[in-house]
């Protein structure tokens, strides 16, 4: 009988867990491919073997288009890109289970759900063990069976497909026959590493989270790293603070790739802003996580960075004589550069920048609101100081320009008065009020123009006083 069913680079992946690591993907590459010439009826999920039924469980990685009414109990229901399933009888909730696909109206029937939607579904699936201490030997199998409903002629088909979880994989290297191969070969090479400072501890709005985390792989291979928000809603990843690679808001996932210290310094200068809340709010301390992954193309290391995030809360910061980079937060904060050409970055809320003496550039990066992220700038001299404008928040200005090498703004994107008077005036400067303005579509009327800061009125600004990064 032909086959009808098959996956592809999902079996024999493999992954390094290690004590205190959060929930890992069964995909690593994020990558699996589902091949069906008919409808899946059902994925049954389990681990090989007896389970850890205290500290092995499965589970769901948030922003994948995967949501569960009730994790993996029987019953629960699944939403997979609004295609709906649901947990059948005979799974433990955590570290089994069965899922098929109901028809519309008719709960009692199921139906084949598209390959493409059991596909989603497989690349977000998670493992995770919570115990205190692994054994060095510990290996898990995590066994995933597809089936589909064949045509009649060719009958019903299913695949197994097995993923394999452990403490150390020493079978990795130049003779391997790489992910997705059942044979993943003899090479003597390890799994990259994420140590550091993996503690609980408390950061700031426009902080930075993985200061103290570290990178390495004992090989010097290539790595690539993922680093995902625990709920996409929580904030988001500053676009300034991103060394190249790719971000997605929506999910929360940037990922980058490099050699081991620039991925580790890639993660380390990582900015996360959290959500705007209304400047009125107490300050507060809330619970969030973060998922870091971490793969040198054949196994993975994955971790679980648990914080806790400050918001509202004016903070104080004062530079030194020194060129250096100051960061705001979300309350409002008042930043003193003092000596030295320094960057000021106010962050969300409406914040006080003074930038002293030297040459000094004022950062805005976060999207302007008039009422909860209008900046105050005390001292802003035109013949030494500049103001960036973010071109990831400020879309119309372009896209040339980066923090490492600003671009010039453009002289007609720029004009003095109350309002745009053309319809490439994007960035408004009103000598009589001391207002600075941006308006996306200048005098068109789609966009309302949004204050950005206040600064001293009647001063000799031109186009040259602004540079778009």
């Amino acid at each position: 009988m032909a086959k009808t069913l098959d996956t592809w680079k999902f079996d024999g992946d493999y992954h390094r867990i290690v004590e205190g690591g959060g929930p890992t993907p069964l995909d690593w590459g994020g990558d699996a491919e589902v091949i069906s010439g008919y409808g899946i009826l059902d994925v049954q999920v389990g681990l090989w073997g007896a389970a850890d039924v205290l500290h092995e469980r499965l589970g769901i990685m948030p922003g994948m288009g995967v949501t569960l009414s009730n994790g993996f109990e029987v019953g629960s229901e699944v939403s997979i890109n609004g295609y709906p399933a649901i947990v059948m009888p005979g799974g433990s909730g955590t570290y089994n289970f069965h899922i098929m696909f109901p028809e519309p109206g008719d709960p009692t029937r199921y139906r084949g759900a598209p390959p493409e939607i059991v596909q989603t579904f497989l690349r977000a699936l998670t493992y995770q063990n919570t115990a205190e201490t692994i054994p060095d030997d510990f290996s898990r199998l995590v066994s995933v069976i597809l089936s589909n409903d064949g045509d009649g002629t060719t009958g019903h088909d299913f695949e197994q497909e097995f993923v394999t979880f452990s403490k150390w994989l020493p079978r990795h290297g130049p003779d391997t026959g790489g992910p997705g191969d059942d044979d993943p070969g003899g090479g003597g090479n390890l799994p990259p590493s994420i140590g550091g400072n993996l503690n609980r501890g408390a950061i700031s709005d426009s902080g930075f989270p993985f200061a103290q985390m570290t990178v390495s792989d004992a090989n010097n291979d290539i790595l690539t790293a993922s680093i995902g928000i625990g709920e996409p809603r929580w904030g988001y990843f500053l676009a300034s603070s991103l060394s190249g690679g790719t971000y997605n808001a929506q999910t929360g996932i940037y990922t980058i790739s490099g050699t081991p210290a620039f991925v580790q310094a890639a993660i380390q200068k990582l900015v996360f802003v959290a959500a705007p809340r209304p400047e009125s709010a107490p300050a507060s301390l809330s619970s969030i996580f973060f998922n870091v992954t971490v793969s040198d193309g054949t196994a993975s290391t994955s971790v679980r960075l648990d914080a806790n995030l400050w918001t509202n809360r004016a903070d104080v910061i004062k530079g030194k004589s020194t060129s250096e980079k100051l960061y705001g937060h979300s309350g409002k904060d008042k930043l003193y550069g003092n000596g030295g050409n320094d960057k000021l970055y106010g962050g969300s809320g409406s914040d006080s920048l003074n930038g002293g003496s030297g040459k000094d550039a004022f950062v805005f990066d976060t999207k302007p609101n008039a009422k909860t992220n209008r900046d105050a700038i005390a001292d802003f001299k035109v013949k030494d100081d500049s103001f960036w404008l973010d071109n990831a928040v400020f879309t119309k200005l372009g896209k040339s320009g980066s923090e490492k090498k600003p671009a010039q703004l453009k002289k007609d994107f720029f004009t003095i008065g109350s309002k745009a008077k053309d319809k490439n005036d994007y960035v408004i400067y009103d000598d009589k009020k001391g207002k600075l303005y941006y308006d996306a579509d200048g005098s068109g009327s789609k966009y309302k123009q949004v204050e950005i800061a206040t600064l001293s009125k009647k001063l000799a600004m031109t186009y040259k006083d602004f540079f778009v990064i």
